[in-house]
Parts: structure tokens; C-alpha cells; sequence
């Protein structure tokens, strides 16, 4: 083990998966896959299995990880694209500057803080950024190497043709769990004198993937498209693995606290290779706010605060409680003016009782609101949960349905005739809060939309 010391006040390592489904980790009950560093994690600290976060896709989900706010205060109704569609959208080209900034409050009370990997809140050219949107850096991050956002990325540093816009480079994709890694365990060594607090926000495994041959080797009895989906996962489950052994090395590993979560549920099984994410037997999957769309695997590791090798199906958590919960784990107050949208989770996170007392909300404006049939999974634009209930409804069809999802996980039965005045309850509520966001009279629905 490595002589550095460091900081009594605890380092904060929150790790970011995309589009990384409910049921695509071996500890969530995935008997297929192969993710031995992060079920070791679990048992090392808490698996959580409701956590939410605030929408089915990529640049709203990280915009409440850094604001402590439900995307639509911030207009980011769906993810940062052309300047055409951010337009079309109703939405700015990039997250304001002047929005409350996580890393930038853990900065100014003298953590040293980072941001490696996926952005994807305004810049990194091609059809996902604007040119002009502010480097990543400006947010609060004493250091940066991203994609999908402005400011330093690799591409002095790969002995191979690399483009701001990845995608299309297949061995980026297939390296690039592996180069956030190396730049987190860089940064980590740097100071050991000072806490830190990094965001590894991975590319994978969202499409397109594309998986070496030695990657694969593990998988390669099995046909497609798991082959490619576990070999993606699989190796960043071992690039995670690096790093939690690089805390141990480092000796930091003990005053850490280790999060990993995914921004939104996984992709739809398309005809490229790298759609098999798995819901287990949630409904739905990225792009609807059913359950698969947004909750997501959250395991939590902070030596001598998580209980050990505990599965938490009791409380409730919103990603716009992360905020709040990392400054509270800190020591650092929320400023007034930030009114977040969520509450501290600490007590969660020490295995305590925690209750939220405020419902979540989602709002969804690409819903489909061309008919009204309960059985597809995109007619939702609203969604309300309070506790075990929630409400899905769309204002321009009509259509509502209130699930217990304690007893109906897989959203089948709808409460709204059993229950009608809990539905209509919430609905005026969801209604209020859309009302209170900017750019309501934009919203499908909306009386002057």
C-alpha cells in the first residue's frame, strides 16, 4: 500500500455508466453477465433498488447530477443536438453557466475536483454540440478530458485518428472506459493532501460498440447481440476494477466514498450490435418514463458509514438528492439561493431510516401523443411518484394510469378507476410543477402550446 496521506474529509468518486440498463449487473440478478469488479462493490457496501433518475435520456439525467435541479428548470428537455433541433426542442444549446454547480461549490470549500469522460450538457462539435458552448472546466473542475463537451480531450495523447466526435472511431469506443480510468487514477495521485471529488461519467454502453477480439474473448460462444453487449460491459466492469484497486494502492480507499450509477435505463434492441441491455422485469427502457427508463442500478461504497453487503428495497431516492447528499457528506451547506429540488440521502447512504417527503417528478416532451393506447410505452409526457404510487399521464391524449409498484413492478395494472381521487391528486400536482417551469407554454398540451 502506497505512504500517501490524506484528507480526514471524504473523497467523493461518483462513477456514470450510459445507458447501462436495471438488470445489466450480475449482483442485480443478471445471471448471463459478468461484472465481478461492481458486484464487489455491492458486497463491499449497499445495492440500492429504487433510485431514480429525473429523465429516459442522456443531457436532462446529467443535468440534475450538476444542478441539484429537475432538468426542466433548466429548459433540457431532451439531449443537447444540431442548433436546429436544440430550437425545435425549445431547449438552449448548452447547460446556462450560471445554473448552481456541484463541482464548483466542492471547489470553492478547497476539494480538488475532476471530470473525465461523457459531458454531453452543450459542446464537442459534430450533431451533439455546439462549438462556442463553455469548456467543461468552467463548470468548477480544476481538471478535464471529455467527449461530448468543449475543452481537453485525448486527442494529442492516442497513437491512433481521433475525432471530437467519437462514435464512428471503433477503437476509441473500445478504449475509452480505459482512458477515463487512467486520467481519474492520474488525478487521484496527484494531491493526497487534499479531498477530491470526481465525476467518471463512462461511454459505455451506449451505441456504437465496438468490442476488440480480446474483449470478446470471454463471450465468444455466445451469438448476438450479447456477444458485443456483455464484451463491452464485461471490460468496463474490469476498467472500474482498476480503479477501486488503484484506491487500495493509493491507501484513499478507506476515506471514499464510491457511487455507481447509470443516467437513464438501456437503449432499444435495434439491429446494431450493442442494444441487449436488460430491465429484468421492469416495463419500458431509455426514451419512456416508465420504470424501466429511469431507475437504475445505485451501489454505494464508504468504508465504516455503508452497511456492508446490505440490498436496500426500502427507500426511495431521486438523482436531485445527490447534491444535497454530496455536499451534506462534505460538511458543506446548500447556499439558500440554490433551492434544490431534492433533499440529502445521507441518512440512506448510512443505512438509516430516510424518507423523502416530496413526491418526484418527470416530465417527457418527445412523448407520443398521437393516440391513446395504455399498451404502448411511449404515451407518457408527465409522471408524479409518491412512494410506492406513481402517475404517468399525457394532457394532450388524455390518458393517465396510476400504478402501486410495490405489488406491480411491471406497471401492468392501472389504479386510476380504484383510486380516483389519490389520481386526481396527483395529477394536479405534476400539473403545478409543469406549470411552474419555464417555457410551460412550449409543452405539448400546455393552453397556449
Amino acid at each position: 500500500m502506497s505512504n500517501l496521506t490524506h484528507s480526514p474529509r471524504p473523497n467523493i468518486l461518483f462513477i456514470l455508466a450510459d445507458d447501462w440498463g436495471y438488470g445489466d449487473l450480475g449482483c442485480y440478478g443478471n445471471e448471463e453477465i459478468q461484472t465481478p469488479c461492481l458486484d464487489r462493490l455491492a458486497e463491499e457496501g449497499t445495492r440500492y433498488t429504487r433510485f431514480y433518475v429525473t429523465s429516459c435520456v442522456c443531457s436532462p439525467s446529467r443535468c440534475s447530477f450538476i444542478t441539484g435541479h429537475y432538468p426542466g428548470r433548466w429548459q433540457v428537455h431532451a439531449h443537447f443536438a444540431r442548433y436546429d433541433a436544440n430550437d425545435r426542442r425549445h431547449m438552449p444549446h448548452w447547460l446556462d453557466i450560471e445554473s448552481p454547480s456541484l463541482p464548483c461549490l466542492m471547489q470553492e470549500n478547497g476539494y480538488r475536483t475532476a471530470h473525465y469522460g461523457k459531458w454531453h450538457l452543450g459542446g464537442g462539435g459534430g450533431i451533439h454540440g455546439h462549438p462556442h458552448a463553455p469548456f467543461v472546466k468552467e463548470y468548477g473542475y480544476d481538471d478535464t478530458r471529455t467527449w461530448n463537451g468543449n475543452g481537453p480531450t485525448w486527442y494529442e495523447t492516442t497513437p491512433w485518428p481521433f475525432t471530437l466526435f467519437n462514435d464512428s472511431d471503433g477503437v476509441w469506443a473500445a478504449n475509452s472506459s480505459r482512458l477515463a480510468v487512467d486520467a481519474t487514477t492520474n488525478f487521484i495521485k496527484q494531491d493526497p493532501d487534499k479531498p477530491f471529488f470526481v465525476n467518471l461519467w463512462l461511454k459505455d454502453p451506449h451505441t456504437p460498440l465496438h468490442p476488440t477480439e480480446e474483449q470478446r474473448g470471454p463471450f465468444k460462444h455466445l451469438p448476438e447481440p450479447q456477444q458485443t453487449y456483455y464484451s463491452v460491459i464485461h471490460d468496463a466492469d474490469r476498467q472500474i476494477g482498476r480503479l477501486l484497486d488503484a484506491l487500495d494502492e493509493l491507501g484513499v480507499a478507506d476515506n471514499t466514498l464510491v457511487i455507481f450509477s447509470s443516467d437513464n435505463g438501456p437503449e432499444h434492441v435495434r439491429e446494431h450490435l450493442g442494444t441487449y441491455g436488460s430491465v429484468l422485469h421492469l416495463r419500458g427502457r431509455k426514451h419512456v418514463i416508465f420504470d424501466g427508463g429511469i431507475r437504475v442500478p445505485f451501489i454505494v461504497r464508504w468504508p465504516g458509514h455503508t452497511p456492508v453487503g446490505h440490498v436496500n428495497d426500502d427507500m426511495w431516492i431521486s438523482a436531485v438528492d445527490l447534491v444535497p447528499t454530496f455536499l451534506d457528506v462534505a460538511g458543506i451547506p446548500v447556499p439558500q439561493s440554490w433551492h434544490p429540488d431534492g433533499v440529502s440521502a445521507l441518512a440512506a447512504l448510512h443505512g438509516r431510516e430516510f424518507r423523502r417527503g416530496m413526491p418526484m417528478m418527470w416530465e417527457w416532451r418527445n412523448a407520443d401523443c398521437t393516440g391513446n393506447d395504455e399498451t404502448i410505452n411511449n404515451w407518457p409526457m408527465l409522471g408524479i411518484r409518491q412512494e410506492e404510487y406513481m402517475l404517468l399521464m399525457n394532457p394532450v391524449t388524455g390518458l393517465q394510469a396510476l400504478y402501486d409498484t410495490i405489488v406491480d413492478e411491471s406497471q401492468t395494472r392501472n389504479l386510476v378507476a380504484d383510486k380516483p381521487d389519490l389520481a386526481r391528486s396527483m395529477a394536479d400536482q405534476i400539473e403545478e410543477y409543469s406549470r411552474s417551469l419555464p417555457g410551460y407554454a412550449t409543452r405539448p398540451g400546455a393552453p397556449d402550446g
